[in-house]
């Protein structure tokens, strides 16, 4: 895993205003939407033919609907049918990240490197020594002389999300500095962080695919 510098201090996490996503979203060049759904609902404990599955093949079940439904809003009319996205530079670049019941999906032009992590928060684990795989030494004493588990947990998570998702968006790198990374917390207990690579200040939207009843 790539060593990566965070700042020694952490920006407090927004926590988004999810709103009901537009039929056919725009997506201009400067833009990336991130998509919430959930996936526990009991409507999603069959196959399509009514047999019972796991909770697990369910979830990943109603992860690849979900996925299928977000990209078809960004194709219209005929385009659709032949897989075009309109508008500059068509391509998309997706990202899926999913933890226990919660799945997001980041959209965004592709024009950089993205990435996109999600983690639930515990306070079980042994952060001090496995920071001691991804953090620098001043940022390890940090979490080190951090008291409240609570916060403990919080700090160290934050770091970890920021990671990975930078390790996403540039690979080759083994500093922030190169990625745009913007840290939310989803829904309670979760934290999550997309990256996007160096350049103009990205425009973060926020849908929530549930308010729809997608499925």
């Amino acid at each position: 895993m790539s060593i990566l510098l965070p700042p020694k201090t952490l920006p407090a996490l927004s926590e988004p205003l999810w709103l009901p996503p537009p039929e056919h979203p725009d997506l201009p060049v400067n833009q990336l939407h991130i998509w919430r759904a959930r996936m526990e609902e009991p409507r999603w404990s069959a196959d399509d033919e009514g047999c019972p599955v796991s909770r697990d093949r369910a979830e990943r079940l109603k992860t690849a609907i979900f996925r299928q439904d977000v990209l078809g809003r960004y194709t219209r009319g005929e385009d659709a049918i032949k897989g075009i996205i309109p508008g500059p530079t068509s391509e998309l670049r997706v990202t899926v990240a999913r933890c226990d019941h919660l799945a997001l999906i980041a959209v965004t032009r592709n024009v950089r490197g993205m990435g996109l992590d999600l983690e639930r928060v515990r306070e079980d684990i042994p952060f001090e020594e496995m920071a001691g795989g991804f953090l620098d030494a001043p940022s390890q004493w940090d979490l080190r002389i951090t008291w409240s588990p609570q916060e403990k947990a919080w700090k160290f998570f934050q770091f970890w999300t920021s990671n990975e998702a930078c390790a996403q968006a540039h690979p080759s790198s083994q500093f922030t500095h190169t990625c745009q990374v913007r840290r939310f917390s989803p829904e309670a207990d979760f934290i999550a962080a997309v990256a996007v690579e160096g350049g103009p200040e990205t425009d973060v939207h926020y849908w929530d695919w549930q308010v729809l009843g997608a499925c």
